[in-house]
């Protein structure tokens, strides 16, 4: 588990999550990473580490401002983090959160959480007006592909889940 600090293009520092996982492999939507229950998760902030309540995969997507998380639990299908394009740095993937996320319940309603924090976050002065663009862009595109259970938001992941398992 690490953590580490970077720059926002208005300069000012935002520290990236980050956390272990295993790259599972690639396929037309990108690289997809893996991580069983009970893998260590620290917050940003360094002060707070749980424990992953589910078996998860991940997609990340070159460029995107998003992470798809996807769980398939009883509950949960997939939860989205609008961040920075994820990175890998030395063998860990990383990103900055900016708050804003989407879900998609195991019932199938999907939407768009967290949009007061987004709004704060913009309102800082931490975020260039492109960078707020960016994410909002990627929030909204997103929810309609998720709604529509589109791929890679269907059952593509399903796939990598079940080889995780393996």
């Amino acid at each position: 588990m690490s953590k580490e600090k970077m720059s926002l293009v208005d300069g000012t520092c935002a520290e990236r999550f980050s956390w272990p996982v295993e790259q599972l492999g690639q396929d037309e939507h990108g690289t997809w990473l893996g991580a069983r229950r009970g893998n260590p998760v620290r917050q940003p902030d360094g002060r707070r580490e749980e424990a992953q309540a589910h078996d998860a995969v991940w997609l990340v997507a070159a460029g995107a401002w998003c992470l798809p998380a996807f769980w398939f639990t009883d509950t949960t299908d997939l939860t989205i983090d609008i961040c920075t394009p994820p990175r890998l740095d030395g063998g860990v993937w990383s990103f900055v959160d900016l708050e804003l996320d989407l879900f998609r319940s195991a019932d199938g309603c999907a939407g768009i959480v967290d949009q007061h924090e987004f709004d704060e976050l913009a309102l800082s002065g931490h975020l260039t007006d492109g960078q707020v663009a960016a994410a909002t862009e990627a929030a909204r595109s997103l929810l309609s592909l998720v709604q529509m259970e589109a791929e890679p938001f269907g059952g593509a992941a399903r796939a990598w889940l079940r080889s995780l398992r393996s």
